[in-house]
Order: structure tokens, then sequence, then C-alpha cells
């Protein structure tokens, strides 16, 4: 299960470091976005996977809906975890929750997010 905080630093190339605790949930690849809030979302492939499902339920026809989907997928990019634990954080991605030397990862329902 997902839980807890964490508060890390960002290296000079980008590289956060996934909780050890989080890592067995979240799996060796998974999936960051654009969040709601300032915030990025990390899904486990299996989240993204369920995230996606619901998305494609919104209306097309409905302006606020494509938007709604538009912002989600249009950042969200598969991250992988190295032998050291980090992953590369994409300096888009970094920009939109601006990001630059530290992170707080936390546990919010099905996903992490990570706050500035």
């Amino acid at each position: 299960m997902l839980i807890g905080e964490y508060e890390h630093s960002i290296d000079a190339k980008g590289r956060l470091i996934m909780p050890a605790k989080l890592r067995i949930d979240m799996g060796e690849k998974f999936i960051v976005t654009k969040g709601l809030d300032g915030c990025l979302f990390a899904f486990s492939q299996n989240e993204w996977l369920n995230f996606e499902t619901k998305l494609k339920t919104l209306p097309l026809s409905d302006k606020n809906a494509r938007n709604f989907v538009r912002f989600f997928l249009s950042g969200a990019t598969e991250c992988e975890i190295d032998k050291q634990g980090r992953f590369l954080l994409p300096n888009n991605l970094r920009t939109a929750a601006n990001l630059d030397k530290e992170a707080v990862i936390i546990r919010s329902r099905n996903k992490v997010r990570n706050l500035g």
C-alpha cells in the first residue's frame, strides 16, 4: 500500500529518488504526468491504464473534457528506476510543478504526488 511522506533532493541531472517503500508498489517503470494544484502525479502502470480508461469515458464533444484529457496525456512520460532507486524527472515536468532542488513525495489515493 502506498503511504507516507518523503522528502528528497533533485540532483543536477534532474533525478529523484523513489522511496524504497514505494518502489515495490510503483514497479520499475511507472508513469509521471502533470497533476492538479501544481503537483505531479505518478502512477504504477496498472493504475495508469485504469486512469486512461476513465479518461476515455469523457465526452469528446465537451471542450472542457477534451482539455482535461489533453492536460494529463500531453505531459505523461514513462519513468524507470535505476539501480540506485532514482528516476529521471523530465525538465518539462519539473517546470510544470516548479521543482528545482527539493521535492516531497506523498501517497494520495491510488497515485504518488510530487510537491515542490
